[in-house]
């Protein structure tokens, strides 16, 4: 039966994310990735000319379907708390989706900072781009609407993807020891707290502070 091209370089993507994973970019080999395909080498040079081609590839693939299913799941929902919500599932989601492939996205960033090949960082940069500009307008309603105290927007903004990320990186690190949604539900709660007015503090601290009360560890 005849594969068509989009099928077949989804393939050929999701076998290099299996190889990359385990071996590392650097180790990794076209050979290894078409093995782990079930295709001839020369097929995988039909879809790309080098390794960092699929490197880039895979990179802009995550994180453009991501972009894609976090902007649909947003359309018509125009409750801030209600979009700042589907914004951590989809974060969520996301890593969990990626679980095994998690080694790799250290790679990424390195690779964006030392290789030559622009795109990579400028990727990477437009992925953050995307998310600070949802992060700011989410805070802009929240402080518009009275829920958050007067800020800096901006600096909250750059804070909480520090945080995500760092998040995400202790949970690779520590071999996923921990519930991962209860983590960033941890972190909404803790920075709630702390940018919240007070009649907002009023209405909400009881629930904030059972989250801070559960963390999210799991019990030794």
């Amino acid at each position: 039966m005849r594969v068509d091209r989009d099928s077949r370089r989804e393939q050929l993507l999701e076998a290099a994310a299996t190889v990359f994973a385990r071996k590392g970019y650097h180790a990794t080999r076209i050979a290894e990735i078409a093995q782990a395909a079930g295709v001839a080498k020369g097929t995988v040079y039909e879809y790309f000319a080098t390794k960092e081609e699929i490197f880039y590839a895979l990179l802009d693939s995550w994180l453009g379907r991501f972009e894609r299913e976090l902007s649909e799941r947003l359309v018509g929902i125009a409750d801030p708390l209600q979009r700042a919500d589907i914004v951590r599932e989809a974060a969520v989601l996301f890593y969990r989706r990626h679980a095994e492939h998690a080694p790799i996205f250290p790679e990424f960033w390195a690779h964006a900072l030392r290789s030559p090949d622009r795109r990579f960082l400028q990727r990477l940069r437009d992925f953050y781009r995307f998310l600070a500009h949802l992060g700011q307008q989410l805070t802009e309603e929240l402080v518009a609407r009275g829920v958050f105290i007067p800020l800096d927007i901006p600096s909250l903004v750059q804070l909480e993807a520090g945080i995500s990320e760092g998040i995400f990186l202790l949970w690779v690190l520590s071999g996923q020891s921990f519930p991962l949604e209860r983590a960033y539900v941890f972190r909404q709660s803790v920075l709630g707290l702390g940018v919240l007015s007070e009649q907002a503090r009023r209405e909400l601290q009881a629930k904030l502070m059972q989250k801070l009360r559960e963390g999210f560890l799991e019990p030794q």
